[in-house]
């Protein structure tokens, strides 16, 4: 019927993604015909994200003819307007919208627009801040009394370049492989931390410890990138790689390379979104390779939103495509995004039963029996809105605003190995806020040690959440890594580090670390006495500031030894008391980020 409508646009539509100044990009939509009374005209963006609360809208107006509008919904952050209309999946929750659609504005026709009358949209843009992401504009018209918003007119394409050259990033692998040879990646970014793929040039290379193989520079390749793929420690000690780029002034260290411990350390991001989620934005692959490729991760893992329906076959899919064992591990994994707490579900194999079949809004993921090959790992625990309904009634309500409440810990769930203990909403170990540590989020009583206290034996992890397909990262600055303590780099060895807990969180860097409990293992249960001590070797990223032990919801040991590198053996802590205790390690650096190492539990003998 709306065949005719044209669309039309003038201003801005490419940016870059460090310039937070609004540009003007006006949008007409003209009706050969003219349009009725009760139609309405629909503003769309196919990335949900690439939105952001800095955008404007003037006033939709008419011109070159008569009519009258009202604005319906203009630039809605809440549920209301994001879940009404259209098509989606499940026909519930994110419901009603089409995947990876945000709805921009709507506006009713009041007063007939006259033949060759021109709706205006007056719309001020500021790109995301990931320059990856961009997105099409899309505009929608809907008849009186239909179901349905008819696409009109051809999309408007906005692009998203990086901003100008400021920082360089030095990426190496802590751990060796299967040849004990490290990779390094150099490659440069703006300030918002996306690389700059026409950055070229020499770097130079040094070792702040010995190392063999490593050149004494090297030429930038033509997506911006330089590797060094075979590096070779000569000594024990922690080795820290150092590139410079001397005419632009840029310099950069790398994390610390070096074996520590049993296990080697394998770092990844295990929690983030693509458009497979309803209000996800990258493609899978384009995130995967990213990691891969320039934040050098060892472990991946997209945990999209249930029910992502056909999605599943395509998220299984990728996994498969990028898996490559001693290179780069990927695990098929999912959310289950519930009122009463979220966890991401990970999944042995690809066969194993743990799909997305299993989502029920109306129930705690830890009430679902999981199949044995899955691990869940409850996020964001200690935060969420208080839930203004009864228990299974959250279906009925979720089409006016999507509601989800702190974890429900009261349902115990032997797979549930692990806890989120930090994310991009902040730190969760605690329910008193805290700022030195990050804890900006909480006072609901389901923290982590709210959790360990109620007996609960959880290992930690990390994550982003970013629903722009960026693990580990967000604009500007790093966030939610998780290590890997494992044998080799495969996913059964990546999964039962996860499933015997032999895992820790970072607020974002490689923070290589050790720590046992009488010579039990982070992770790990054991039987004490009265005497306990711990031990722990721990390289930074940065000067480590301060280490603390804590033990049944309190610090019981704490240190500030300010040192790049930092070792402790035998160190006395408090008598065992009771007939149980837990016992984990934090610590902060000089630079503000941090580290969670899960706990060792000790039942008195």
């Amino acid at each position: 019927m709306y065949q005719q409508v044209e669309v039309a646009y003038q201003g801005q539509t490419e940016f870059v993604a460090t310039d937070r100044e609004a540009k003007p990009l006006d949008i007409y939509v003209r009706c050969p015909d003219g349009l009725e009374a009760g139609v309405d005209v629909r503003v769309s963006i196919s990335t949900f994200h690439s939105t952001n609360r800095q955008w404007t809208l003037g006033d939709p107006y008419v011109e070159e003819g008569e009519g009258m509008v009202v604005l319906g919904h203009g630039l809605s952050y809440d549920w209301t307007d994001m879940t009404r209309g259209g098509a989606g999946p499940a026909g519930g929750g994110l419901i009603g919208r089409p995947i990876n659609e945000h709805y921009l504005c709507t506006v009713q026709v009041t007063k007939a627009l006259s033949v060759g009358a021109r709706l205006v949209f007056p719309f001020g843009i500021v790109p995301s801040q990931h320059a990856a992401i961009t997105g099409d504009m899309q505009v929608r018209v809907r008849r009186p009394a239909s179901e349905v918003f008819e696409k009109v007119g051809a999309p408007i394409a906005l692009k998203n370049a990086p901003g100008p050259l400021s920082r360089l990033e030095a990426r190496i692998t802590p751990s060796g492989d299967a040849k004990g040879l490290h990779r390094l990646v150099i490659y440069a970014t703006d300030d918002a931390l996306n690389p700059i793929p026409d950055y070229r040039g020499a770097v130079s290379l040094s070792a702040e410890g010995a190392s063999r193989d490593l050149p004494a520079s090297i030429e930038m390749g033509p997506d911006g990138r330089a590797v060094v793929g075979e590096i070779t420690l000569s000594e024990k000690d922690p080795v820290r790689i150092k590139v410079g780029d001397e005419r632009r002034g840029l310099t950069a260290t790398s994390g610390p390379a070096g074996e520590v411990g049993e296990y080697k350390h394998y770092f990844g991001g295990i929690h983030f979104h693509t458009r497979l989620s309803v209000d996800g934005d990258r493609d899978p692959q384009a995130a995967y390779a990213y990691a891969r490729d320039y934040l050098n991760l060892d472990v991946v893992a997209m945990t999209d939103h249930a029910p992502i329906g056909a999605g599943w076959d395509e998220c299984l899919a990728v996994n498969e495509a990028f898996y490559e064992p001693g290179r780069f591990v990927t695990i098929p994994a999912w959310e289950s995004s519930n009122a009463y707490g979220h966890a991401n579900l990970y999944l042995r194999t690809p066969e194993a039963d743990g799909g997305t079949w299993y989502w029920n809004p109306d129930v705690c993921p830890s009430q679902v029996d999981w199949n044995r090959d899955v691990v869940m790992v409850p996020h964001h625990p200690n935060c969420g809105q208080p839930i203004e309904f009864e228990h299974g009634q959250h279906r009925a309500v979720m089409g006016k605003q999507f509601y989800w409440s702190k974890y429900h810990w009261n349902y115990a769930n032997e797979r549930a190995r692990l806890v989120e203990i930090v994310q991009s909403r902040g730190n969760f170990e605690a329910d008193a806020l805290d700022e030195y540590w990050g804890i900006k989020a909480g006072e609901q009583g389901a923290s982590v040690q709210d959790a360990l206290a109620m007996g609960w034996r959880l290992g930690f992890v990390a994550g982003t959440d970013n629903h722009q397909g960026h693990p580990t990262q967000q604009p500007g600055g790093y966030i939610g890594m998780t290590c890997f303590r494992a044998a080799d780099l495969t996913r059964e060895d990546i999964w039962q580090a996860m499933d015997e807990r032999r895992t820790y969180a970072t607020s974002g860097v490689p923070i290589v670390c050790d720590f046992s409990v009488n010579g039990i293992q982070s992770g790990a249960e054991g039987r004490g006495h009265d005497e306990v001590a711990f031990s722990a070797v721990l390289h930074g990223t940065a000067p480590i500031e301060r280490v603390e032990i804590i033990s049944q919801e309190r610090c019981i040991w704490q240190d500030e030894p300010n040192a790049w590198d930092v070792e402790i053996d035998g160190q006395e802590l408090p008598k065992l008391a009771g007939t149980s205790a837990y016992y984990y390690l934090r610590l902060r650096q000089q630079d503000g980020h941090r580290a969670w190492l899960s706990p060792v539990w000790l039942d008195r003998a």
